[in-house]
């Protein structure tokens, strides 16, 4: 029979685990994590089984709280069984969750829709020779919410085809996608973008069809100007979409860490920097098609700042919230705890989705609390509805049922 306080604590994981639109029984079985249930009563117990693997990366130990919590009383290798069966189900999940908290859109200056930063992170288990994994993740900073979220093997390199992009965004990105095939994406969903480009990935025109020299453009900005535009388009679109190209100087400070940094890696591989990398090190060089009217230079530079936004959304979920902590063998099993990870994430997400952040943002009179620490409060508490704690006490008590556990394996 199930205690008071395990109904209490079922109670809560059933409160967090309903914000998933989704027939948990029903799609296991579908995608093979749920075949024959030997031990396992639900979809439902059985995400959570998988759910405490990824917060606590011991089968022994996941296998003593699905003991107390009294999800089942299964063996360590068949925990691991379960884990690596239900990859599918769970890459499943993730899409079901993930489209359950987007936010409503909101207009945002005028024409803009929605402010989307695009970018991509790499995870590998520890003692990797390489990158195994890399997410891609399209994020809207004011909501602190995540717009598109999915993840691929390393040979799957970073694009905006699958960024979720709208009619009416504006799309933040770096130079990784700072090619004519990503500039396309947007421009062809009727979206906005301010990319950064690089002097040499993107052949552009001048509106008059000759070929634009960019090296030779910023040498002719005057170095006493710091900023400056030019309208062009790109080489390869058939319809001649005409984009601003802006140009803004770096501290000389920041240029120069930049142009070190291009001797080292040139150092390293034996050859000489190409003197417009160098040149190029000196400017932030983007690429937008806002109208002019109401983004001035200035504006557009000032803008493209926010996109570090979603890079320090990635160094939360992996320093606070331990994405990037996957178990290391076997080596199959680093996918589906990478997915229940996020799944955690994507849980916490909808509960700060619920916080007043817009209010806050724009209240002049006040400072913003502090997004780190908001995250580390909701990472644990839903860590401790997965894993409550008071369940250590009960066990204790009476150890009688861990002993099948808490013994080590026969050599």
């Amino acid at each position: 029979m199930m205690s008071k306080a395990i109904r209490a604590l079922t109670k809560d994981w059933h409160e967090l685990v309903k914000v998933i639109p989704d027939d948990l029984d029903k799609s296991a079985k579908e995608h093979q994590a749920l075949r024959r249930r030997r031990g396992i009563k639900s979809g439902a117990d059985l995400l959570r089984l998988i759910l405490l693997y990824a917060i606590v990366l011991s089968l022994r130990l996941t296998a003593i709280w699905g003991v107390g919590l009294q999800l089942c009383d299964i063996s360590r290798q068949a925990i691991e069984k379960r884990v690596l069966n239900s990859t599918a189900w769970l890459r499943h999940l993730v899409a079901v969750l993930l489209d359950a908290i987007v936010p409503v859109s909101t207009r945002l200056l005028g024409v803009i829709k929605r402010l989307v930063l695009r970018d991509g992170s790499t995870i590998s288990r520890p003692g990797s020779p390489g990158t195994e994994f890399r997410l891609h993740l399209s994020w809207q900073p004011f909501a602190l919410q995540p717009v598109e979220l999915t993840m691929t093997d390393a040979h799957t390199g970073e694009g905006l085809a699958d960024a979720g992009i709208q009619p009416g965004d504006l799309v933040l990105a770096d130079r990784a996608y700072g090619i004519w095939r990503e500039v396309r994406v947007v421009l062809d969903a009727l979206a906005y973008l301010v990319i950064r480009l690089t002097w040499s990935n993107l052949p552009l025109r001048t509106l008059d069809g000759q070929p634009f020299d960019l090296p030779t453009w910023l040498r002719s900005i005057p170095e006493n100007q710091q900023m400056a535009e030019v309208v062009v388009y790109a080489a390869d679109d058939p319809q001649q979409r005409p984009l601003r190209l802006v140009a803004g100087r770096v501290p000389p400070e920041k240029a120069k860490e930049t142009r070190d940094a291009v001797y080292r890696r040139a150092h390293k591989k034996k050859r000489s920097p190409h003197p417009n990398t160098l040149l190029a090190a000196g400017f932030v060089i983007l690429l937008t098609n806002l109208p002019a009217y109401a983004w001035p230079t200035q504006t557009i530079l000032a803008w493209y700042r926010v996109r570090w936004q979603v890079e320090w959304c990635f160094r939360r979920w992996k320093s606070l919230c331990c994405l990037d902590q996957l178990p290391s063998y076997p080596a199959p099993i680093a996918e589906p705890v990478l997915l229940a990870k996020i799944i955690i994430i994507l849980l916490m997400q909808k509960r700060l989705g619920t916080l007043p952040w817009t209010d806050w943002w724009m209240n002049s009179h006040e400072s913003v609390p502090v997004v780190s620490t908001v995250v580390q409060l909701a990472y644990a508490r839903v860590c401790d509805l997965i894993r409550p704690t008071d369940v250590i006490d009960q066990l204790l008590q009476n150890p009688g049922p861990l002993l099948r556990h808490l013994r080590s394996s026969r050599r």
